[in-house]
This record gives C-alpha cells, sequence and structure tokens, in this order.
C-alpha cells in the first residue's frame, strides 16, 4: 500500500493542543464521539440499519492479561490503555485523508474540530489503529497503523486479512501518561456514568448507538440500560431566547450522580458543567427524594446553535466571554454570566412548584427567629419576601443577620433612589393620580424602613447590654478584664465626638443625657485634645461639656456643665486614700481644679470659662470592693436609694455631684428604662 503523510508537523500539532489533567476521559470522549459520527454515516450510506450501531470500549488495566481475565473485581488496577471498537462505516477513503489532514473541516458541518487525534496524543502515547471499509468500487478493504507525537506522525502501515465482522474501526489508546492516568476513577461504574454524563444529549434525544464499557474479566454495563436505570426517565425541556438567539434546556434526574449540576452543551456534547447548588440554593447540596423513595439530583443540559458555533477546538470552553455575573442585563454581547443567569431563570421557571414549596418553607423556618431574635428586619420580611426567599437554607443567627442586612441595605437605597426621582418626576406631573399612588408607595416604604431603624437600634442596646454583662465577669483565664476593653464599650477608646457619631457611643448605659454633648474627648490627656488644651497631662476616661442652649450675644458664653466619666476594672480591691494614682476621686477632682484655675483653653486658645457655680457631673463607674468602700465612708458619700451605689453633693468651693456607679448597678438601671421597648419588640 502507499505510505501516507501528515500534512503538517504532528508534534507540533500536539504541543499547541490544550488539555486540562483534570480531563482524563476527554481522549475517550473524542473516539467515542467519531465513533458515533461514523455509525451515523454508516446508516446513511444504507450501509447499517437504523438501531443496530454498536460501540464497545474495553478498559486494559496494570497487570498480566490471564491473571486481570480471573478475578472478579479488577477495578482498583489502574488504567493503562482503552481499546474502542464500532460498527461505523471505516476509515475509507475520505475520512484516511481527513484523518491525515491537520486542520481538516471534513465533519465541520456535524461539529468535527478536527483536533481529536492530538487531544488523544496528549494524554497517550500512540494510537492504534485499524479498520475495514468499503473502497470506491464498493469492495471491503482494511487499514492499520500507529499514530504517534512525531513530526512525520504515522508509522507501521500494513493491511490486514478480512475479519469477517463487517465494516468498522478499532482504536486502541496506549498508555496513558502518567499526569493523567493519577487524574482518572478506575472503576468501571463511574466510567460509564461519565460517559454518560458527557454524551447524556444522546440519550435523552434517543440518537445513541448501543455503547458497551467492559472490563477484562468480562465484567460490563451497557450504557443505555444504566441510563435507563439511573437517570429518571421523564425529561422536561423548555426554551429560551436571549436577544435573538435560542437556547433549548433539558432537565433530567440523575439517581447516581453525586451533585446537581447545569451542563452547557454542543454538538450533544457537555463542555462545561457547574454545580447548581451555587446558584439555585434550595435545592440543597444533597439529593431529593422523590414519592417513591428514589433519591436523586438535578442534571441540566443547555444547547443552542450559537453554542455550536462558538465551542473552541478543545471543547473544553467557549469562545465568549466568561463576563460578570453582576452586569448589565442590557448588553447586548452573550457571554458565560448571561448565559448562567438566562439558564437559572428557565430551570426556576420548571421547577417554580418544588421551589416555591421549599423556599416558603424555609421563610416560614426563618420567621421566629427574626421576629424574636432580629425584629430590625420584620420590615424586611414584609418587603422583600422575594429575595428572603433565595437565601440559603438553615443559616445559623449570624449568618442570618449579615443576610438580611445586605437585603436591607439594597431596600434602602432603592427607596432613597425613589424619593429622588418623586422629587424630580413633581417638577412636571402630567398624571396626578399616578404620582399619589406612587408617593403612597414610597411614603409606605420609607415608614417601615423608620421603624425598622428603631427596631435596630433597640436591638443594639439589649446586645450592648448582654455584651457588657459578659465583660465583668471573669474570663476563660479565670481573670477580669481591663478597664480599657470595657471603657470601649460605653465610647471608642482614644477618640472623641467630633470622630464618632452619637450611634456609634453608648452613653445612655450610665445617663441618657450623657448622648448629647457639643464635645466629648475619650481616654485623652487635656493637652492631646484639640477642643481643649492644657500643659497637665491628666487623662480623664471621659471629659464631656455642653454649649448653653439660651442666646447670648457673647461667643465665649460659659459652658452649660461638664461631664467626667472615670472607669475602674472590675472588681479592683487597691485603692489608696490621698493617692491620685489609686484613688478616683482625687484623679477627678484634679480635673475639676485643672478647669477651675483656668488651666484649659479652647481650640481657639482662649481660656474656657468656668466658674464654682458651672455645675460638674462625676461618674465612677467601679464595683465597690472593701478599699473603695472605706474611702468612700471616710468622705462621707452617701448610699444611693437603691443602696446599690454612693453619692456625694459638693457646693462649698465649686458646684460637683459625685456619684460611684457599680457595674451590677448600670446594667441594672439601663435595663430597666429600655425594658418598655424590649417588651414592645417582645426581645425581652
Amino acid at each position: 500500500m502507499e505510505k501516507l503523510f501528515a500534512t503538517s508537523n504532528i508534534a507540533n500539532k500536539v504541543r499547541n493542543t490544550r488539555l486540562p489533567r483534570t480531563k482524563p476521559l476527554m481522549p475517550l470522549f473524542e473516539v467515542v464521539s467519531n465513533s458515533i459520527h461514523s455509525i451515523q454515516e454508516s446508516i446513511k450510506e444504507g450501509n447499517l440499519i437504523k438501531g443496530k450501531g454498536k460501540i464497545t470500549i474495553l478498559c486494559i488495566r496494570n497487570g498480566k492479561e490471564e491473571t486481570l481475565q480471573e478475578l472478579p473485581d479488577i477495578d482498583r488496577y489502574p488504567i493503562h490503555s482503552f481499546e474502542i471498537s464500532d460498527n461505523g462505516i471505516g476509515l475509507n477513503k475520505e475520512n484516511l485523508t481527513s484523518f491525515v489532514e491537520a486542520d481538516t473541516d471534513h465533519k465541520l458541518k456535524i461539529g468535527g474540530k478536527g483536533i481529536g487525534r492530538f487531544v488523544c496524543l496528549k494524554a497517550f502515547k500512540v494510537l492504534n489503529i485499524s479498520s475495514q471499509f468499503l473502497d470506491e468500487q464498493k469492495k471491503e478493504k482494511t487499514i492499520a497503523f500507529d499514530f504517534k507525537s512525531t513530526k512525520e506522525g504515522f508509522e507501521n502501515f500494513s493491511e490486514p486479512k478480512l475479519n469477517g465482522r463487517g465494516l468498522g474501526t478499532t482504536v486502541r489508546l496506549t498508555n496513558y501518561r502518567e499526569e493523567y492516568q493519577k487524574n482518572l476513577e478506575y472503576d468501571l461504574q463511574s466510567i460509564a456514568r461519565e460517559l454518560i454524563a458527557h454524551f447524556q444529549l444522546y440519550f435523552i434525544r434517543k440518537q445513541v448507538p448501543t455503547i458497551i464499557v467492559r472490563n477484562q474479566n468480562n465484567i460490563e454495563f451497557d450504557l443505555t440500560k444504566l441510563f435507563a436505570l439511573e437517570f429518571k426517565s421523564e425529561v422536561e425541556d423548555k426554551d429560551f431566547y436571549i436577544e435573538e438567539e435560542k437556547f433549548t434546556l433539558y432537565l433530567t434526574k440523575s439517581l447516581k450522580i453525586q451533585s446537581h449540576k447545569i451542563h452547557y452543551c454542543a454538538h450533544n456534547r457537555s463542555v462545561i458543567n457547574e454545580g447548581l447548588y451555587s446558584l439555585i440554593v434550595d435545592l440543597g447540596k444533597y439529593s431529593i427524594k422523590d414519592n417513591e423513595g428514589n433519591r436523586y439530583y438535578y442534571q441540566a443540559y443547555v444547547v443552542g446553535d450559537i453554542l455550536d458555533e462558538f465551542v473552541d477546538t478543545e471543547r473544553i470552553g467557549f469562545n465568549f466571554p466568561d463576563g460578570n455575573d453582576l452586569e448589565d442585563e442590557e448588553s447586548f454581547d452573550l457571554n458565560l454570566a448571561k448565559l448562567r443567569r438566562a439558564s437559572v431563570r428557565c430551570i426556576e421557571e420548571i421547577l417554580k412548584e418544588y421551589l416555591a414549596e421549599v423556599r416558603n418553607h424555609k421563610v416560614e423556618s426563618y420567621r421566629p427567629t427574626i421576629n424574636e431574635e432580629l425584629p430590625q428586619y420584620r420590615s424586611t420580611l414584609n418587603y422583600r419576601k422575594e429575595e428572603i426567599l433565595k437565601l440559603p437554607p438553615d443559616l445559623p443567627k449570624d449568618k442570618l443577620d449579615i443576610e438580611l442586612y445586605k437585603i436591607d441595605a439594597k431596600w434602602r437605597l432603592e427607596v432613597k433612589e425613589h424619593k429622588i426621582e418623586l422629587l424630580e418626576e413633581k417638577k412636571d406631573v402630567t398624571n396626578h393620580e399616578e404620582y399619589v399612588l406612587k408617593y403612597e408607595k414610597f411614603l409606605s416604604e420609607f415608614n417601615e424602613i423608620g421603624k425598622s431603624d428603631l427596631a435596630r437600634y433597640v436591638v443594639h442596646r439589649k446586645t450592648i447590654i448582654e455584651l457588657l454583662e459578659g465583660l465583668i465577669e471573669k474570663n476563660e483565664n479565670d481573670k477580669f478584664e481591663n478597664e480599657d476593653l470595657i471603657h470601649s464599650v460605653f465610647f471608642p477608646i482614644r477618640s472623641n465626638s467630633d470622630e464618632i457619631t452619637a450611634d456609634k457611643q453608648n452613653l445612655w448605659l450610665i445617663d441618657e443625657r450623657l448622648t448629647y454633648h457639643s464635645f466629648l474627648a475619650s481616654d485623652k490627656t487635656f493637652k492631646s485634645v484639640s477642643e481643649v488644651s492644657a500643659d497637665q497631662t491628666q487623662r480623664s476616661d471621659l471629659l464631656i461639656y455642653n454649649e448653653a442652649f439660651a442666646f447670648s450675644d457673647s461667643k465665649n458664653s460659659p459652658h452649660n456643665s461638664f461631664t467626667i466619666v472615670e472607669f475602674k476594672k472590675p472588681m479592683r480591691d487597691d485603692y489608696k486614700d490621698y493617692d491620685e494614682d489609686k484613688n478616683p476621686i482625687e484623679q477627678t477632682e484634679k480635673y475639676i481644679d485643672n478647669l477651675l484655675d483656668g488651666k484649659v483653653k479652647s481650640k481657639n486658645g482662649r481660656t474656657v470659662e468656668v466658674s464654682e457655680k458651672t455645675p460638674f457631673y462625676i461618674y465612677i463607674v467601679c464595683d465597690v470592693t472593701p478599699t473603695l468602700e472605706k474611702i468612700l465612708k471616710r468622705r462621707e458619700f452617701e448610699k444611693t436609694p437603691d443602696g446599690k451605689g454612693y453619692f456625694k453633693v459638693k457646693s462649698k468651693y465649686y458646684s460637683a455631684y459625685f456619684e460611684v456607679l457599680p457595674f451590677e448597678k448600670v446594667l441594672d438601671d439601663a435595663r430597666k428604662r429600655n425594658r418598655i421597648l424590649f417588651e414592645k419588640l417582645n426581645i425581652e
């Protein structure tokens, strides 16, 4: 016979062909696809009766042939070769010529890319090919050769004797390259399932020949029977469009594939597959149980002419962008993200009854948590239920809080945007009734957001009380927290009210009135505070002053009052009288002296005006331990009416009210003041 020569450097073609190591079965798929095309061609030529096509795949494993034939279970032995035989049209002159041509377009109309044989040589060292076919005079002929990753590519041509089995081709994919072999699942049933998944559209459309996958011990699977056994027979399909392009989605159920998946296909073959759980969380990560007790996973297959057109040469992707899942739907260019979104909408439409039941059950399971523990989202549940329906199921409270916050924030933004639109529209209202309806809708949602804000603030207060309650107990190291951490609960340490807004501090724990002030410095020396200055470097925990509310002609009117708050570590018991470092009363009196002596200046350099009549409110937040109690009694402090704290009023040299507040009293008073709010939200 005349020797054949490749039309280009085969080794270079193989080198430039892509095959991810995670796709070790792609060469097998390529050969099986060629066999399917060959059978279809033979039927078309009248050489084979429809329904009689057959492909046999032999898995050849490591080990001696005679030993493997006798073993009952050989799936644990690695596969080093596949042998694929079909009864198709064979390598006639036209097909052989296209095989030799490096960039053939012989099968372009049926999805052939002309690179399948190069994909095979990426993962296998050699292809052994033998074929029986009809020549131009309709006489049976044979041909055999090896195909390798060399410059010439073709070796060992021969014309074997006719085998009597009729037309067809046998391809042996010989010697798996290790980098692909190690990524392969060896057991026969897994390989059978992978073949079904890859060619499932052929099975769904009933266009597949008989395909047998066999081990050397003659254990085998008929893929048509396996498909009928492991895939539910009912297949639903639905068309959808992206611009003018038509797509069809087939949805079937697999009893054995271990996850819900969506496959984007070209020429009846899966090209890209993705997990469906991240796209439709209510399908869940696990199988679904039907009325008959069977458990299954959904498998969706998307086909379209444009996918056939844009599939890449190696059939591992498409020649259009991935796109962005958040991008504008108005974009005209097709991309994977847009296809994904449209496909998911199609699946949700097919499964709308099932998903509605699952989602409503999920929301009802979340409702008690929202009503009792996250009441700030009650309005969100009412106005944004459709978005909450699509949240993942079984979220713990903390994660549910985060997801609801995202939905709530988006809702707030939409309402603000709606407000701006209404204000613009009001300038030219052509339809008064329509405007009124829009305004009523906006006002309804705006009021609900106001209620939500109030609920959020009340929940915040309850959380802060619980946090402080935990901080004044011993920690896991059997120690009490230091005053800095506790200080930060009331007000962020080393900051001032120009930096921290009212909603970011919790001075209401001590007194509601402390929330409203003109300036506050937290744990800063007088000298470091931009609003006031002094030569001394004494540090107060909190310094607050309030401007007079009455009108005054003077820009330097006296300040209405000063409040100083001092924090100490829980259960501290090393206080000493007449010791500025170990006596909080001494410390706070020193701050008062600095102000009275005119040593403190405002930010404009003028002395802060303070007189003996300027009220000072001093709060010392600490536990009354024996050493502090002795000091308080010596200085004639009186007990508060509830018996939990101490107080004293000074009026001889300056006007000051001192109160010592144990942490338990702060907590108890805060609970009492806020109880009505907690009860109204049902979170007491």
